[in-house]
């Protein structure tokens, strides 16, 4: 009766799968329900989220789980040798796919323009270009590997290149990993956060070279980090701020929050332990086994001057409570009253341009780009020196 119930429960829960990726429901193209609509089809019993978990633990998202190669797979506890065709089979739909709408659109482009000339197409071919086409699904909000830590570590390493693809390479070498597999896996993990652009951010390296091993480069890490894992901001405003007079946290708090957003998932231990993970390698909090323990942090000038250009990129008059307001300022756990007395401090190193405080007008100027203020804040670093 037990396992009948078992087999229906599953049953259900497969045609609610494919009920809601044929009416493209919100949700239905994350990561995780594709995988397990697909493995549906190779894995006809059982429930398949603790295996659709493990793959995207080990591989890190569902591009890497097709891209693997069939031996890998095959090599992976619960994956057959007809769970891993089916896998191989849609990467390589979808690569044909891909290679072929770039065909497609190339030669549309070529049909609007009298000669290949006027579209300036550089001589790269089809398959480099469908292998940078990203495709884009909906991403968790929860995240189970933070490599913030080793991120830190290698930034200040990199070389002097605007080329992503050679920093890519650097950094899976340099990966403290004796797996091959693992290294490959975590270099998106760091490259995606740090560099959320896509490209080279000569500001963030040229810092990283001036202020290593140094609580502000943590902090401007753990700042690009935030940003591309917003559950980060929900994590402060809603539970470490309100306890910020206590000093303390339970990390069991942190995994019933998580628990409370997402009650199916089985990535919530993981996901947890992720989150501490990246809070004590941006010397945000320190932790033990059962609780983590914090509180409003002064900023350096540094830290702050090299968020703030980030914020407010373009040179111009902004109102102060646009920083006391901004998320991204606040997970940072920089006490308020001194966010404010190091706005004084920059301008009086010429880092920002003004600070007006008349009544209720309050607001402050910048002066650079992010890349000229860390060109400047680099020449004052030397000086000290």
């Amino acid at each position: 009766m037990v396992k009948g119930m078992a087999e229906e429960s599953g049953s259900g829960r497969r045609q609610k799968l494919r009920d809601s990726f044929i009416a493209s429901e919100p949700g239905a193209f994350t990561d995780e329900v594709l995988l397990e609509l697909l493995l549906n089809y190779a894995i006809l019993r059982g429930d398949l989220q603790p295996l659709v978990y493990k793959l995207l633990s080990e591989f890190g998202d569902l591009d890497h789980v097709l891209a693997s190669d069939f031996d890998t797979l095959c090599k992976f506890k619960g994956i057959k040798s007809y769970t891993a065709t089916l896998l191989k089979l849609a990467d390589h739909i979808r690569k044909v796919s891909s290679a072929k709408e770039i065909v497609k659109t190339t030669q549309q482009k070529l049909v609007e323009h009298e000669t290949a000339d006027d579209l300036k197409i550089e001589p790269i071919q089809i398959e480099e270009l469908s292998r940078r086409k990203k495709s884009i699904r909906p991403k968790s909000e929860l995240f189970t590997n933070s490599v913030l830590k080793e991120a830190i570590e290698i930034l200040p390493k990199l070389p002097d290149t605007d080329d992503l693809d050679t920093l890519r390479d650097f950094i899976k070498e340099k990966l403290p990993f004796s797996s091959q597999n693992t290294r490959e896996r975590y270099v998106p993990y760091i490259v995606n956060r740090i560099f959320p652009d896509n490209k080279v951010d000569t500001a963030l390296i040229s810092f990283a070279k001036h202020h290593p091993r140094t609580q502000e480069l943590r902090d401007v890490c753990f700042y690009r980090f935030c940003k591309a894992e917003p559950i980060m901001n929900s994590i402060c405003s809603d539970l470490l701020i309100p306890a910020v007079g206590y000093g303390r946290l339970d990390r069991s708090v942190i995994r019933e929050y998580l628990t409370s957003r997402h009650p199916s998932s089985k990535a919530i231990d993981h996901s947890a332990k992720a989150i501490v993970d990246s809070l004590v390698a941006g010397g945000v909090v320190k932790s033990d086994r059962k609780s983590i323990s914090f509180g409003y942090r002064r900023p350096s000038n540094a830290s702050l001057a090299f968020v703030i250009h980030s914020e407010f990129p373009e040179p111009g008059m902004y109102e102060i409570s646009k920083i006391e307001q901004n998320p991204s300022i606040r997970v940072m756990l920089w006490n308020p009253d001194q966010v404010l007395k190091g706005l004084y401090e920059l301008r009086n190193l010429g880092l920002i341009a003004k600070i007006s405080e008349i009544d209720s007008f309050r607001q402050f100027t910048t002066g650079f780009t992010l890349d000229e203020m860390v060109e400047r804040l680099n020449s004052q670093v030397q000086e000290r020196r």
